[in-house]
């Protein structure tokens, strides 16, 4: 079955790939990762299992894998979720492969156009489950020059310290435990867009511990009382 057509903006198509079985299209968006992240690379046999189911595969949580076409010819990708009971969205892979990094979607450049579109897909996802609206999209942001960039195009630099966990690659009757004990971390920037329906006026350090979480806990699965998390957590400046 072919994946869903999510968005169409000229020569700009966007596909939703989870459960698809739409295996051209998810190969090419695995490509592009193993290109544009070689850093990650092991992880890509986590995302190619992940592929194979559909987007509500784990409860409480809308994931997303997309692939980004510009004139039928793979272009980008951006991996995220909605994590209903945070009221909030995470943003993960977002690459655009270099050939495609100038072009223009409704005047925007098209990472920000994609970044935009992620945030309408949650807000999507909320209204179709009959949820309040989603607070906004958290973003793991690696490098100052990414987080100015982001902050020119409406994300906001969160005022905390937090740090990415990399998990080392699959290993054959590897526990969770023994996966959590080999965990790298790497320092990140939080950033975050709003949803302008949400109508934030102060980011609380209880909202902030909840992006936190949704990331730490939720995504990684860091227990609660991991030392770096609560070392993030009492990093929150409000």
């Amino acid at each position: 079955m072919p994946a869903r057509l999510v968005v169409q903006k000229d020569s700009v198509a966007v596909y939703e790939l989870l459960g698809s079985g739409d295996d051209q299209r998810i190969e090419a968006m695995l490509g592009l990762y193993q290109t544009l992240f070689p850093q990650y690379q092991h992880y890509v046999q986590r995302m190619r299992r992940r592929a194979k189911f559909k987007n509500e595969h784990r409860e409480g949580n809308v994931v997303h894998y997309w692939l980004i076409e510009v004139n039928g010819n793979p272009a980008g990708l951006r991996t995220f979720r909605y994590v209903r009971h945070r009221h909030c969205g995470l943003a993960h892979a977002l690459a655009i492969h270099p050939d495609f990094r100038e072009t223009l979607v409704d005047n925007k450049k098209l990472s920000v156009f994609i970044i935009y579109e992620c945030l309408h897909q949650i807000i999507r996802d909320a209204k179709e489950r009959n949820d309040p609206p989603p607070l906004g999209m958290v973003n793991e942001v690696e490098t100052n020059r990414l987080m100015e960039h982001y902050e020119r195009n409406g994300l906001i630099q969160l005022p905390l310290k937090y740090v990415e966990p990399i998990f080392p690659p699959v290993a054959e009757g590897a526990s969770r435990e023994d996966e959590l004990a080999q965990v790298r971390f790497s320092p990140m920037h939080m950033g975050f867009l709003p949803n302008p329906e949400a109508k934030i006026n102060t980011y609380t350090k209880a909202m902030m511990t909840d992006f936190v979480l949704a990331f730490l806990v939720d995504h990684y699965g860091l227990p609660e009382n991991h030392p770096v998390l609560l070392e993030t957590l009492n990093s929150i400046k409000v």
